[in-house]
């Protein structure tokens, strides 16, 4: 019989630091967002001083990460990114069927006899992502996703591993579930399901007027209470199931120049096209935005804006002369501003990609790409890059408490001394 597996890495930020530092096993590790402004990551033995409040300010919690010698790390996602590619890589040992729902967990269809088997495969995943990768994770197995992820949530007061199968089981545990805490439902759909006494998992499941849960919470809010039910609505998405992706970051200081911003959307086109190229797919359409920063005071200003090509496309040069296209329609002089991005729309798989009759140039420069691939992966990413891209980039993000590139750059192996 088929199950749901929820793979989630435990404090992932912070145990892709702790893999190559052996010295941090038992100390308190936090982990921060771009531009070192905020906690974002903690693990356990940070928690448990009183840490753990997520977005906190960094600079509130300095005095406290002198006191109690915790180490501090800036935000390092091109290792994160590495890390948990490997942790998929296993998974996919385990099953063809992975949905990465996103960087550190993952939807895993698998299959089992009894609930001891789907225990003890549910071990065997735990251990073998440990032995192989050297992250902890949690595993969830249940019919459907929706309760998969809260048998994830319990797996972390069991023994790392929650099978949810048997129904009295279920539940139980539904009973005693608040419907705040099910995967999709925000804040605001817990207000409304609270104003028909819906309370918890187990409430919001036999509740009976399908008619006005689909009015409340649209369709989707519908589909959550099928899989509440056993009933599988959210099937497992393939990569190149994906409707968009993008690349955005908060600049290391204000920026006021066009040439600046300029630099920023191009290395952030090049990277999603990355993505697309890495997934096989290709794109029809791109938007871009750029933002000033909404904590300072002064004017403040959002500017949004989309181009389309008329085939779809993966080159990196295409999505850096659409960015551009879009940054001298949204640009504003004067002001100084804090974060920008871009955002890849109408994804395709490359191979049902239909070419346009009057398109100039059908070879979307995959040549160019496919070499450009190759000497960046096997010499470092951003290895060769577009001009566009700059060379300084002096608006990068700041990252004092950076880690080293452990499994990317050459000359940021860990070394080992005999």
């Amino acid at each position: 019989m088929k199950y749901v597996a929820l793979v989630d890495c435990n404090s992932f930020y912070c145990s892709c630091e702790k893999i190559f530092r052996p010295e941090l096993r038992n100390r308190p590790v936090i982990v921060l967002s771009n531009n070192d402004g905020a906690a974002i990551a903690f693990t356990k033995e940070a928690k448990a001083l009183g840490l753990g409040q997520m977005c906190e300010a960094f600079f509130k919690l300095r005095d406290l990460v002198k006191k109690h010698d915790i180490a501090v790390f800036s935000s390092n996602y091109t290792l994160y990114d590495d890390i948990s590619k490997r942790v998929m890589n296993v998974l996919r040992e385990f099953s063809p069927r992975v949905e990465v729902y996103s960087v550190d967990e993952a939807f895993v269809e698998i299959e089992a006899a009894s609930a001891i088997d789907l225990e003890a495969l549910g071990q065997k995943m735990r251990m073998e992502i440990f032995r192989k990768v050297g992250i902890p994770v949690g595993v969830g197995i249940s019919h459907t996703k929706v309760l998969a992820k809260i048998a994830n949530k319990l797996s972390k007061k069991h023994t790392g591993v929650c099978v949810l199968v048997d129904g009295p089981q279920i539940e139980r545990t539904l009973r005693d579930f608040p419907v705040r805490d099910i995967w999709g439902i925000g804040a605001r759909s817990a207000v409304k399901l609270n104003m028909l006494d819906i309370k918890t998992a187990y409430e919001f499941r036999v509740f009976e007027n399908t008619a006005m849960i689909q009015k409340l919470l649209t369709k989707v809010g519908r589909e959550i209470q099928d899989e509440l039910r056993g009933i599988n609505c959210l099937s497992l998405e393939a990569p190149e199931d994906k409707k968009n992706t993008g690349n955005s970051r908060s600049f290391g200081h204000d920026l006021y120049t066009k040439r600046e911003l300029r630099e920023a959307l191009a290395q952030f086109a090049s990277n999603a096209a990355q993505k697309l190229r890495n997934q096989q797919s290709v794109c029809f359409s791109m938007s871009a935005f750029i933002c000033t920063n909404p904590f300072k005071n002064g004017p403040q200003y959002f500017g949004e804006a989309g181009v389309r090509f008329t085939s779809g496309t993966s080159d990196t040069l295409k999505l850096i002369a659409g960015a551009h296209e879009i940054l001298e329609e949204i640009y504003r002089p004067g002001l100084g501003y804090k974060k920008g991005g871009v955002l890849l729309n109408h994804i395709v798989p490359k191979k049902e990609c239909q070419m346009d009759l009057f398109n100039k140039d059908p070879s979307d420069n995959g040549s160019l790409n496919h070499v450009v691939d190759i000497i960046n992966k096997k010499f470092g990413p951003h290895t060769i890059k577009s001009a566009a891209c700059g060379i300084e980039q002096e608006w990068k993000t700041i990252r004092a408490h950076i880690s080293r590139q452990y499994t990317t750059e050459w000359s940021e192996l860990l070394e080992v001394e005999l």
